[in-house]
């Protein structure tokens, strides 16, 4: 997720008259672009376009004064080092922190301004003086569908919640000639007092959808239009009142005209009819997913089993019910956090899942947990599969792709796991800590364990649950105590992980050749206790 720059009061590095220029055209000769903020390469400072410097630790400001001194050049975390610490003996853990702190300042969440070089160091790569954005005629053009308002009265304020733009979204992502931003990073922009082009800026998206939804208990008025993200011009704009059951063909409607004003056809994604009950097992399930992404402990993920009990009881004829709680399941069984039969719970799971993809064959969800629970449940290659065809029907869900990178990581294809996380990060150019828990891992099993620890450090939000791999990147680079720290941390929350517990869980699923007994012999050194 990304993380808020905190900006001191006064302006610092400022002119004859205490103030820069708002919104400069030209830029000093000591000055140069990265991304939407000015770097003066003489002291490391940067500043926004109304000429805020923004909050940036010394040691830091050194790091980026010295990569500036040879844009598009390797600099090498030993000369970093040597410069910047004088040669003291500090780890390279030291860099990693400076490095993911210059690239939350700048809004660097792709790393294609300071880029990592593996095994060598980092690049950094301005951004050209008043170049427009484009891209070239074979790369799609990106769109981003923000959360729409919703303007319904009480008592059904909250009851569609993100329904609309979400099925948007899901529909348009199915057209390979388009790119959709994910929901997750489009949600960060929920009643944000940015701009239209800077929220596109940020997103790096060319187009903005957004909207509104009202429901009255019978009606739904949705209004919804295109905007160019450079321009903010007004490419397209309708409002239509629709029966809740239409919700679903309405949104396939919209999709196809949105691809239609930017000069494509979208190919027909007409759905089922949405049912009431379709609507609250799927606001029960959407909820649930909201609070385990917020905070990912074991109180959250039991009132969650407990809410989508709820839901596949009232609404059994809905699928949202049975994928929820099948998702739930796996969570609290991998992470130790559910008590009793564990034979019992993954029996139950895998018969939600394949229940849920029973009852709605078309909803990308549905297959995202029956790929979980497969995974868990050790058939490896049917989790692929299940993976594959949910990305089929949303290539714009980060939670599928990242679950297709896990079971490609398992099974030894750690290169085509990385290159399903860039994808992720394509279309989640904002992404929390999933994305980056995999590809950290991932780059562990690869043996890039500094770029792991960078990858790491550089998301603000990683829960105390992702430690253990903390611990075994740190164990990677010879960081005793850090491992030691990290290890003690998660186990504190997660007292029943064990070696024995790790064996059982991963024999037969963790096929990659000799990865689960590195995996073991690490977690052992680090700490974790035999049983």
């Amino acid at each position: 997720m990304g993380e808020k720059v905190q900006r001191p009061e006064a302006l610092v590095g400022v002119e004859s008259l205490g103030m820069r220029f708002a919104k400069r055209n030209r830029l000093n000769s000591f000055e140069i672009r990265l991304g939407s903020v000015t770097l003066d390469c003489a002291s490391g400072r940067v500043y926004d376009d109304t000429g805020t410097e923004l909050d940036l630790r010394y040691q830091s400001r050194e790091v980026l004064s010295f990569l500036a001194e040879t844009p598009g050049r390797t600099v090498t975390r030993d000369a970093m080092i040597e410069r910047i610490w004088s040669g003291r003996a500090v780890s390279p853990d030291s860099v990693a922190q400076c490095i993911a702190e210059i690239r939350r300042v700048i809004g660097d969440a792709k790393k294609t301004i300071v880029e990592t070089v593996p095994r060598e160091g980092y690049r950094l790569v301005p951004t050209r003086q008043d170049a427009p954005r484009h891209r070239s005629p074979a790369e799609p053009p990106v769109i981003a569908v923000l959360p729409f308002d919703d303007l319904s009265a009480a008592p059904h304020k909250g009851f569609l919640s993100d329904a609309v733009s979400e099925n948007i979204i899901t529909a348009l992502a199915r057209n390979p000639q388009l790119t959709v931003i994910s929901r997750k990073s489009a949600a960060q922009f929920r009643e944000t007092e940015l701009g239209i082009a800077d929220i596109a800026a940020r997103l790096r998206a060319d187009f903005i959808v957004e909207g509104s939804q009202q429901y009255d208990g019978e009606q739904l008025r949705i209004t919804v239009q295109l905007i160019d993200g450079v321009t903010e011009a007004h490419i397209w704009a309708e409002e239509m009142d629709v029966p809740l059951a239409d919700l679903l063909e309405t949104n396939s409607r919209i999709s196809a005209r949105i691809a239609n004003a930017i000069g494509f056809s979208v190919v027909d994604t007409a759905e089922a009819k949405m049912s009431a009950g379709d609507v609250n097992a799927l606001m029960i399930t959407n909820a649930a997913q909201s609070r385990i992404m917020r905070n990912f402990n074991r109180e959250n993920l039991l009132i969650n089993l407990q809410e989508q009990e709820v839901a596949i009881r009232d609404y059994p004829d809905s699928a949202w019910g049975y994928l929820g709680q099948a998702l739930a399941l796996r969570n609290g069984l991998r992470h130790g956090w559910i008590e009793g039969d564990e034979a019992a719970a993954r029996e139950r799971m895998e018969r939600l899942a394949r229940k849920a993809v029973e009852l709605d064959p078309n909803n990308f969800m549905a297959y995202l947990a029956l790929g979980r629970v497969m995974l868990f449940n050790r058939d490896v290659p049917a989790a692929i599969g299940a993976f594959r065809r949910g990305a089929e029907l949303n290539p714009s869900s980060s939670l599928v792709l990242v679950g297709l990178a896990d079971a490609l990581v398992f099974v030894g294809e750690t290169d085509q796991a990385l290159d399903v996380i860039a994808q992720a990060e394509r279309i989640d150019p904002l992404y929390g800590f999933s994305v980056v828990w995999t590809k950290a891992w991932a780059l562990w099993q690869a043996g890039e364990c500094q770029t792991a620890l960078e990858e790491f450090l550089g998301c603000p939000s990683m829960p105390v649950a992702a430690y253990k791999d903390l611990a075994a990147i740190h164990h990677c680079l010879g960081n005793k105590q850090k491992a030691a720290d990290a290890i003690g941390a998660y186990l504190a929350q997660n007292p029943t992980y064990t070696l024995t517990r790790i064996r059982a869980e991963h024999t037969g699923m963790w096929t990659a050749p000799g990865a689960l007994d590195r995996w073991l012999a690490v977690m052992e050194a680090v700490g974790v206790p035999p049983e």
